[in-house]
């Protein structure tokens, strides 16, 4: 294989030798799409793979974080309620998570078991490309207004409180209040 090659869409851009890690990194470009495949080939027992997205915000709602927990809520093929942590109990992987940073997107996994590889692979890309996207899964994962039930022998007479809820918005919450985050 050399730059130029060509095979199912992609065109070999680059082949580079990682002395350090002993590996070669190639790198294709689908010819259509334009999208960058970057191939680490290893004698390392691990396949992992990752689909990284560019996701620059527009503003401070933090929509890509919601997005990235809310597409594993359920996809077009695996239209079970939650089939990542589905995957979490029933695979062999060796790590399964998803990140969000200020511009990138991030859903790797790794595996040492090639069967359990392109189930995963499956899972995540039907997730990222085929999402269902309810709107139960953003109020779950975003955020949402809850009443918060009075307590003790007067609550009959105390008015509703509200308060915000949802998994991003508890996990951001934490963050910001943590020391060394802010």
């Amino acid at each position: 294989m050399q730059p130029g090659d060509s095979f199912s869409g992609y065109t070999v851009t680059r082949i580079d030798r990682l002395e350090s890690i002993d590996a070669s990194l190639i790198q294709l470009e689908h010819r259509i799409t334009r999208t960058r495949h970057f191939h680490i080939a290893c004698q390392d027992k691990e396949n992992t793979f990752s689909v990284i997205f560019r996701t620059v915000p527009e503003d401070s709602t933090g929509v890509a974080h919601i997005l990235e927990h809310t597409v594993l809520c359920g996809s077009l093929k695996y239209q079970v309620r939650d089939p990542f942590f589905s995957m979490l109990k029933r695979s062999l992987s060796t790590f399964m998570n998803a990140f969000t940073a200020s511009d990138w997107t991030m859903y790797p996994f790794s595996t040492q078991n090639r069967k359990d590889y392109f189930n995963l692979m499956d899972v995540y890309l039907d997730a990222v490309f085929f999402p269902r996207l309810e709107q139960t899964s953003f109020k779950q994962e975003g955020h949402r207004i809850e009443p918060v039930e009075p307590e003790g022998p007067e609550s009959e007479t105390q008015p509703v409180e509200l308060e915000y809820k949802g998994v991003v918005y508890n996990e951001m919450k934490g963050a910001m209040s943590s020391p060394s985050q802010v």
